[in-house]
Formats: C-alpha cells, sequence, structure tokens
C-alpha cells in the first residue's frame, strides 16, 4: 500500500496496520485524517479504499445541511448495505445534529454494527462492510466527544527531499540539471499540492520551449515569468517583511492599514507561513527575523 505516494511514513504505517488488522478479521475504527491543507489526505485516503478493495465516497461536509439530508440522500442511497469506505472531508463542518448522531454511532466499542433511529425509521451502520475516515485542517474545532470516539492520524509537511520527489515523480520525463531540482522545491511551500502544481508549470515551460531538460538558465527564466520567489513567498508575504523591516515591531492594525489587508487575510494567509518559516515573530508585536532580514536581502 501507499507505494505511489511520498513521505508520510508514519501514516502509512499506522493506516497500513489498521488494513492488516482488517484483513486479519477486526474493525476498522473511525480514524480522523489530520493536517494542514495539501498535505495529501485525501490521497492517502483514496489508497487506504483501495489497499482494503473498497470503493471510496468522498463527502465535502460543507453540503450537508442537516442530518435527515444526510441520511435520506446520502446514506440510505449509496452507503447503507454497501462495502464501502467513506471519507468525510472538512469535517470540522459538518452539522451539529449530524455531529449529535456519530456520538451514538462511534460510540461503539468494537461493535460489528450500530442502529440508530432516524425520524421514523433507522438506520444501520454496519462496521464489518462500512469504515469511516475523517479529514480536517482544523481539528481543534472538532467537537470533543466526537474527536475522542477518533483514531487521530497526524499529517507533517514535506521535506524539501521529499517535495523534489513528487515534483521528479510526476514529470519523470524532465531532467534537471545538477542541484536545480532541490531549488525548484524550496520554493514549495511544505505540500504536496504545492509541489505538484510546480511540475505542472515545469511540464509547460518544457512543452513551450520544446525542452525536456531544466538547467540553471531555464529556472531563472521560470522564476521571473511566474514571480516565482524564494521560499515561495508571496507578495503580500514580501510586503508585510518590508514593512517590518522599515517600520520596526508593528501591531496587525498596523500592517493591515499599510498592506490595505484585513487583519482576518494577514493572520490566516500570509502569517502562518512567516512564521512557521522563521521570518517573522510575535512577541506581543510583529517582528522581522535576522533569517527574515536575511531572505529579503537575498531576493533584493
Amino acid at each position: 500500500m501507499f507505494e505511489k505516494l511520498v513521505g508520510q511514513s508514519e501514516v502509512k504505517g499506522r493506516l497500513g496496520f489498521y488494513a492488516k488488522a482488517h484483513k486479519a478479521g477486526s474493525i476498522i475504527p473511525p480514524i480522523m485524517l489530520n493536517g494542514a491543507k495539501g498535505l495529501g489526505k485525501t490521497e492517502f485516503a483514496k489508497e487506504f479504499a483501495s489497499g482494503i478493495e473498497r470503493k471510496l465516497l468522498e463527502i465535502n461536509c460543507g453540503t450537508i445541511r442537516n442530518a435527515q439530508q444526510f441520511f435520506e440522500q446520502v446514506f440510505m442511497p449509496a452507503i447503507a448495505g454497501e462495502e464501502i469506505t467513506v471519507l468525510f472531508d472538512e469535517c470540522h463542518a459538518l452539522p451539529k445534529d449530524l455531529v449529535e448522531v456519530f456520538l451514538t454511532v462511534f460510540n461503539s466499542e468494537g461493535a460489528k454494527s450500530k442502529q440508530v433511529s432516524i425520524g421514523e425509521g433507522f438506520a444501520t451502520f454496519d462496521f464489518v462492510k462500512q469504515n469511516f475516515l475523517f479529514a480536517t485542517t482544523e481539528l481543534h474545532k472538532i467537537f470533543d466527544p466526537l474527536k475522542d470516539r477518533m483514531t487521530i492520524v497526524d499529517f507533517k509537511p514535506y521535506v524539501s527531499k521529499e517535495l523534489a520527489h513528487i515534483i521528479q515523480k510526476k514529470i519523470d520525463w524532465v531532467q534537471f540539471d545538477g542541484d536545480v531540482l532541490e531549488q525548484i522545491a524550496e520554493t514549495v511551500r511544505g505540500n504536496a499540492r504545492s509541489a505538484i502544481k510546480r511540475a505542472l508549470e515545469i511540464k509547460a515551460f518544457c512543452e513551450i520551449n520544446n525542452n525536456p531538460k531544466v538547467d540553471a538558465k531555464a529556472w531563472l527564466q521560470m522564476k521571473q515569468i511566474l514571480g516565482i520567489k524564494p521560499h515561495g513567498l508571496t507578495n503580500l508575504e514580501v510586503q508585510i517583511l518590508d514593512v517590518l523591516k522599515s517600520n520596526g515591531p508593528s501591531s496587525l492594525q498596523m500592517l493591515s492599514a499599510v498592506t490595505g489587508m484585513s487583519r482576518s487575510a494577514i493572520q490566516l494567509d500570509a502569517e502562518n507561513n512567516l512564521l512557521r518559516s522563521g521570518f517573522m515573530e510575535i512577541d506581543g508585536k510583529r517582528k522581522i527575523t535576522n533569517k527574515g532580514t536575511k531572505m529579503l536581502k537575498e531576493l533584493a
């Protein structure tokens, strides 16, 4: 299992264990796949379902209005009685009344099935035929009693070597000169989805130039054409670092005023990456680090 997927050795180990236990006759517990966006949670769910020889039903929880709609339009026609793996993606968006039902469903303690009353009828969850995966980028928003019923599997950011491997696997016909592939991987923002996007950009560049080789000169051209910055920084992130370097320690309100972006946009879209990369720190106010100052010099 998972031989097509790069990295996430702990995730592979844990999901592989539950797959083997299933083949030996055990019930697969409800599993919560937790991690930032783009780390491959859905791809691992697909491979897991394939490995235990089940089809996968992927449900975006943002489309579920309430428990009645779920049981009438999804569970009864597509899940009941079927041998299937169900993935509840973005499960922090599950409606409250369905969460209440799931508290009963997954309080099974190894039972082979669970029956719950729905309206005037009943719905039966057959854990021999069905297993349930949940995926989220915001574990803190999951109702604690539901979280306690889950087996949580955490995803980690990818390191540059793994990102380089993902890019090469996606475009295995492209030849990279010297350490160019490693340089490219450094501009990918730590997740598999970004690596695949970068691979597709390289594919298009090679096709435009009718040349399957990427050397230092070609990579420089790509960076200039596509505006690729060191460490994959966005224009907003660079602007924030410039403000902090010029003005010194600043409040979130000040950054919002100078950049013209909302406070939430700065916090959610820019600050997380700057903090994770070590370019900025927060100690009451936002401050640029020595590493951030060096990065600006590199960019200049």
